[in-house]
């Protein structure tokens, strides 16, 4: 967004804000009838509790302002889910994986045997989550250049927040079913001499990552997909689903515009 646009923008939007509000002007736009259209966000203490639309090019059409703000919110929306927990995940040293994994395993109990294979499956878990993340901040970055959001830009973050949610089950089922495993995998690590070439925190993360099976159970409902042995219908399945709900969710949205009304 260039200075001009942006002024023209701010000076709009501030007419509209409560004096103790915060308020932003999101780069992208979204074509509607030939005019650009900004999603402004009004906020209290960094949270957001209303939302304007607004163009530079004259005045705001109601009908135009509210087909804008299907895509604007819904981008928004995907977007910030894939930053916050691809971005956790982002965060995660790489070598809490691989230097424990470097580690022989020498034994003939089962369930150590198990949980180094599951380990194996949360690092390759690991290493799709990063590629995806890195792949869509890319993507947005170079949107964020070219400005306008398109239905490619739309379907993209869609998609990928929908792999994000797969990702995610299928991170917390290798957990929740190999937990026991994982746990036996931890303790027979300690047992070795290469154990303590670890650093504290990776070690402390081989211990703490099985984690509690009802919390993790609990967190696999909470995603709400849908589950089906064919993993291509399952793929589709929870897209068609994921447009389903946005397209709710993104309605009921429409409650907090405060501008144009």
């Amino acid at each position: 967004m260039d200075k001009a646009t942006e002024k023209v923008l701010m000076r709009k939007v501030k007419e509209y804000k409560k004096w103790y509000e915060g308020v932003f002007v999101n780069p992208i736009y979204r074509i509607v009838n030939n005019k650009p259209y900004y999603m402004a966000g009004f906020t209290i203490k960094n949270q957001p509790v209303a939302s304007a639309y607004l163009s530079p090019m004259g005045e705001e059409d109601k009908e135009e302002a509210y087909i804008a703000q299907s895509s604007l919110s819904l981008f928004a929306d995907v977007s910030s889910n894939i930053f916050s927990v691809g971005g956790d995940h982002l965060k995660i040293d790489s070598d809490y994986y691989i230097k424990p994994l470097e580690i022989p395993v020498n034994t003939d109990n089962l369930n150590a045997l198990a949980g180094y294979e599951a380990y194996k499956n949360l690092w390759e878990m690991q290493k799709k989550f990063n590629s995806l993340v890195i792949d869509f901040q890319n993507y947005y970055d170079a949107l964020l250049v070219r400005g306008e959001l398109t239905d490619q830009d739309i379907d993209k973050g869609i998609e990928t927040a929908n792999w994000v949610n797969l990702y995610q089950l299928e991170t917390l089922s290798i957990l929740a079913e190999q937990n026991e495993g994982i746990r036996a995998y931890a303790a027979y690590l300690e047992t070795t001499k290469e154990w303590k070439k670890l650093s504290g925190n990776q070690k402390m993360f081989v211990k703490k990552i099985a984690g509690d099976v009802v919390e993790l159970e609990s967190n696999i409902h909470s995603l709400g997909l849908i589950v089906d042995e064919d993993a291509e219908k399952m793929v589709a399945l929870n897209l068609e689903k994921a447009k389903r709900d946005l397209e709710t969710g993104i309605a009921k949205q429409k409650r907090y515009i405060r501008f144009p009304v």
